[in-house]
């Protein structure tokens, strides 16, 4: 993983929502289907057909390491877009994972695998493979827009992406709101409340003038 890539990684997403202004934060229902999983890499991007994986299974046979299959399944999760078998092949390969708006199964496999996967839902029926869509084209994925080459980072709070043209602006601020964060519980250690450090009193008379 390249170092700037490296200095995302350790970053919370929590912590990136804020920096990008809530931008690029994927949609909750999209989480890791396998508790502590996280990623980051590069977005390949996939247009698949609702509830058919011919076009992620094109695209997995294009992906380079480092990379990140990115999905637009419609949000449709009826029936599975990716399982055990497409995992273990992106472990061969050195993908670092999927983030797809649909479904995918082999939860205990993926599990096994050890691949990170995120997505809206898990269900055992699988999809179909009859309709080819396009990979590497701007998608809509958890309600984000995510084109190729994109950033995309991962953790247990969910999923954000972000150009990659903006990699040191958003380290930069990223850095930025965790300073901020480590002074006001430093000060909170230090018996402060909450509601002064929030300036929580300012933001209800500034509420009182606008109505």
């Amino acid at each position: 993983m390249p170092d700037p890539l490296r200095r995302i990684a350790r970053i919370p997403t929590a912590v990136l929502s804020d920096a990008l202004g809530r931008l690029g934060t994927m949609t909750a229902a999209i989480k890791p289907m396998v508790r502590g999983m996280r990623l980051t890499g590069i977005a390949h991007t996939v247009r698949c057909f609702p509830g058919d994986y011919l076009t992620l299974l094109k695209a997995l046979a294009e992906a380079r390491e480092g990379e990140v299959l990115v999905v637009d399944g419609g949000g449709v999760v009826e029936a599975a877009l990716m399982g055990k078998l497409m995992a273990i092949e992106a472990r061969r390969k050195g993908l670092h994972g999927f983030v797809i708006d649909g479904a995918v199964r082999d939860l205990r496999g993926l599990e096994e695998v050890d691949v990170p996967v995120f997505a809206r839902a898990a269900t055992p029926r699988v999809g179909t493979a009859e309709h080819l869509q396009e990979t590497q084209v701007p998608i809509i994925c958890g309600g984000a827009p995510v084109q190729r080459g994109d950033i995309v980072h991962g953790d247990e709070d969910g999923v954000v992406v972000f150009s990659a043209k903006r990699l040191r602006e958003i380290v930069s601020r990223a850095l930025e709101v965790q300073r901020h964060e480590a002074e006001v519980v430093r000060k909170l250690k230090q018996g402060r409340p909450l509601a002064e450090l929030m300036k929580l009193f300012d933001r209800l008379i500034q509420l009182r003038k606008r109505g």
